[in-house]
C-alpha cells in the first residue's frame, strides 16, 4: 500500500504537479521512515512549528517532542536545514546592498519564520556586495549571546571592508534593548580598531516592524562616542593631562 502512494507522490514532484507543503515533507520523511506512512508526521510537524520554515528552523530538542519524530527523523531534518542554510550562504555573494532599504529586506528575507533568536553579520566589499553571512544563534527564544572575540575573529579573518549587523526579536516589537546598545557600542569599537565600515545594526520583529540604528540616528551617535581614536585619546588624557 505505501510503495504505490509512494510511487504517485514521486510522479507528482516529477511533474511539478502542485504539491502543498505537507506533501513536500511527506516526501522528504520517506528516507528518513522507509517503511511507515510519513503523512500523518509531515502534518504534525506543521500543525507544530506552522510552515515549512518553522520546521526546519525547529531546533533538534523542539522537533522530537513532535509525535512520530524520533531522533534520527530529527538528526534527518537538522541536516537539511543545515545543508540549506550553507547553501544560502554560498549564494550570499549574489546580494548586492546598494542602500539601507536593501539591507533591511536582506535581514527581512534571513530572519522571517525564525523561532529563536539569531545574530547575523553581513560581511561587505566597497561596492556593498555581500560576500559572507555570519549566523548565531543559542536556540533561545528570547536572547542570543556572542563573545566579542568571536566577532573579532570575524572582522580579521574575513577582512571586509564593510559589516552590518541585524537580529530578530521574537517579542514582537523591534524596540532594541539596552543589551542591543551595548551590543551595537562593542562592534562600533571594535570596527573602528580593525578599520572596518559599520553601516547598521537591523533589528526585526516583522515585515512591517524594522528598527534600523542608522535610520534613528543613534549610530551615529554610537560612532562619534566610540571610535578607538577618540577612546584612546580620552584614556591618554586621562592619564597625562591634555595635550598642548
Amino acid at each position: 500500500m505505501h510503495e504505490g502512494h509512494r510511487k504517485r507522490m514521486y510522479e507528482k514532484l516529477k511533474n511539478n504537479d502542485g504539491l502543498l507543503d505537507h506533501e513536500i515533507l511527506e516526501i522528504l520523511l520517506f528516507n528518513a521512515v522507509p517503511r511507515k506512512n510519513t503523512n500523518p508526521i509531515a502534518h504534525n510537524l506543521l500543525n507544530t512549528f506552522g510552515s515549512l520554515g518553522g520546521v526546519f528552523n525547529a531546533t533538534h530538542r523542539q522537533l522530537v517532542t513532535v509525535d512520530g519524530v524520533g531522533e534520527s527523523v530529527a538528526a534527518y531534518l537538522k541536516c537539511i536545514a543545515e545543508c540549506n542554510r550553507r547553501i544560502s550562504a554560498d549564494f550570499a555573494g549574489i546580494a548586492v546592498i546598494k542602500n539601507h532599504s536593501d539591507l533591511k529586506r536582506l535581514a527581512a528575507a534571513r530572519l522571517r519564520g525564525k523561532i529563536a533568536e539569531f545574530v547575523e553579520i553581513y560581511c561587505m566589499d566597497k561596492s556593498g556586495k555581500v560576500l559572507r553571512v555570519h549566523s548565531f544563534t543559542n536556540d533561545d527564544l528570547n536572547s542570543v549571546t556572542i563573545n566579542t572575540n568571536k566577532i573579532t575573529e570575524v572582522l580579521v579573518t574575513d577582512k571586509p571592508y564593510g559589516i552590518a549587523v541585524a537580529h530578530n526579536h521574537l517579542s514582537g516589537s523591534s524596540a532594541p534593548s539596552q543589551n542591543d546598545d551595548k551590543f551595537t557600542a562593542q562592534i562600533q569599537f571594535l570596527c573602528s580598531m580593525n578599520n572596518v565600515v559599520f553601516y547598521d545594526h537591523i533589528v526585526y520583529a516583522s515585515d512591517k516592524d524594522i528598527f534600523s540604528y542608522f535610520d534613528q540616528g543613534k549610530l551615529e551617535k554610537i560612532k562619534r562616542e566610540l571610535s578607538f581614536n577618540r577612546v584612546l585619546d580620552d584614556k591618554i588624557e586621562k592619564l597625562f593631562g591634555p595635550v598642548k
